[in-house]
């Protein structure tokens, strides 16, 4: 069976200033600051960035994984995250949170944001979500 078939689905990606989790009901979350590019006074730009994933997975069990920042015009790597998600059922959805402090964007131009889990050695690549970084106009 191929990696891909055993691995998490990504069935969100949402990139935002700040992911709240809700302090009185599970699994409810406010995302602050929803962003579809960001809007830089100069380059490089250095910022905090936050991304909400929304996994599903057919077969209970812990998963390793990444997620990389890349530059599109290059294709090279400018940001790159350990995950872990933990599955505790079958068919099971999982809300993960992933904290970017000090992401430094190299110049303006579009980005993906690209999510891989992995198993038996290979990997596989689950999501991916195209980010534009520009430079303010005044």
């Amino acid at each position: 069976m191929a990696v891909a078939a055993v691995t998490p689905r990504v069935r969100t990606i949402v990139i935002c200033d700040e992911v709240t989790a809700s302090l009185t009901e599970p699994d409810v979350f406010t995302l602050d600051g929803v962003r579809l590019r960001l809007e830089a006074a100069s380059v490089p730009c250095l910022t905090n960035v936050s991304v909400f994933l929304l996994l599903a997975s057919a077969r209970r069990g812990s998963y390793s994984g990444k997620l990389v920042i890349v530059n599109d015009r290059t294709d090279r790597a400018i940001r790159y995250v350990k995950l872990m998600a933990k599955f505790g059922q079958d068919s099971e959805l999982l809300p993960l949170v992933v904290e970017i402090a000090g992401c430094e964007f190299p110049a303006a131009g579009l980005y993906r944001f690209e999510v891989y889990f992995s198993a038996r050695g290979n990997e596989a690549l689950k999501g991916e979500h195209p980010f534009h970084v520009t430079m303010y106009e005044e």
